[in-house]
């Protein structure tokens, strides 16, 4: 017993030198990857700006998004990609503008979407689409926006402590394609538990586009800005946790009540959990 505790202990230690002092290899498993639980959290706080005095309170609406899914591997490439569904098991939505009535119908239509998409093993993500969908024309509960936001993009080869690599995703919609610019940094490597696990900063800027086909069209004024960080398990080639903050100005245009709210402040927190 001793000397496979000893035996254990040295591996892990070897694996944690090699990462501190070589080059590490950030690669998703695609090919065998059992199925995973995912728990998305979403917080989105918007601030309306007051218009008739500087003393006034501004007013704020808040929702809460917490979905549990199932991502689970269909189909294995021989290009090393491979295809994925990530299927809704349960759903929690609530808002303080809204109806109890409307969040419930909310999380009934969610619960039914199966969401596809293609991924290579550096995390990019090719034809995502969500089956059976509602369109529900609300930023906090477009799940295609928030994966592809949190999902992180690997540098496609070795890389040692402190270095940072950039990757742009294009995120689909009706007005045409959001180009999300990414940059990220391995600021740390460890063994915990046996298994080797890599933190990785992440930096993100991108522009809301309105969608010309949505009755609530929503645009940033400039760019509208994230900081985050992801543990990425690297000895099973998944993410164990991403924690994401969004901040900007958003003008908002209801074509149906003919209103503008200019320079809504808007910050959403994202996190992601999975488990095998």
């Amino acid at each position: 017993m001793n000397f496979l505790k000893l035996f254990t202990g040295s591996v892990a230690l070897c694996v944690l030198c090699a990462c501190e002092g070589n080059e590490v290899v950030l690669a998703f498993n695609t090919q065998n990857v059992p199925p995973q639980t995912y728990y998305f959290e979403s917080s989105l706080n918007a601030i309306l700006p007051t218009a008739d005095s500087v003393e006034a309170t501004p007013e704020a609406m808040n929702t809460h998004l917490e979905v549990r899914a199932t991502n689970t591997l269909l189909t294995a490439y021989d290009d090393g990609s491979a295809k994925f569904q990530l299927k809704i098991d349960s759903v929690d939505y609530k808002s303080d503008k809204r109806t109890v009535e409307e969040f419930r119908s909310m999380e009934r239509y969610m619960s039914t979407e199966h969401f596809q998409f293609k991924m290579a093993k550096d995390g990019a993500v090719r034809d995502p689409f969500i089956e059976d969908s509602v369109m529900l024309g609300t930023e906090a509960l477009d799940l295609i926006r928030i994966f592809l936001k949190v999902q992180p993009l690997l540098p496609g080869k070795a890389v040692k402590l402190g270095e940072t690599w950039e990757r742009p995703v294009e995120i689909p919609g009706n007005s045409g394609k959001t180009v999300v610019y990414k940059s990220f940094t391995l600021e740390d490597c460890y063994v915990h538990d046996g298994v080797q696990m890599a933190k990785i900063g992440m930096n993100l800027k991108y522009k809301e586009v309105a969608d010309s086909t949505s009755d609530l069209r929503m645009e940033s004024n400039g760019f509208i800005v994230g900081t985050g960080s992801i543990l990425f398990d690297v000895t099973h080639g998944a993410i164990s946790t991403v924690r994401m903050e969004l901040t900007g100005d958003l003008s908002v245009n209801d074509i149906v009540a003919n209103s503008v709210i200019p320079d809504m402040h808007v910050i959403q927190k994202i996190k992601l959990r999975s488990e095998f």
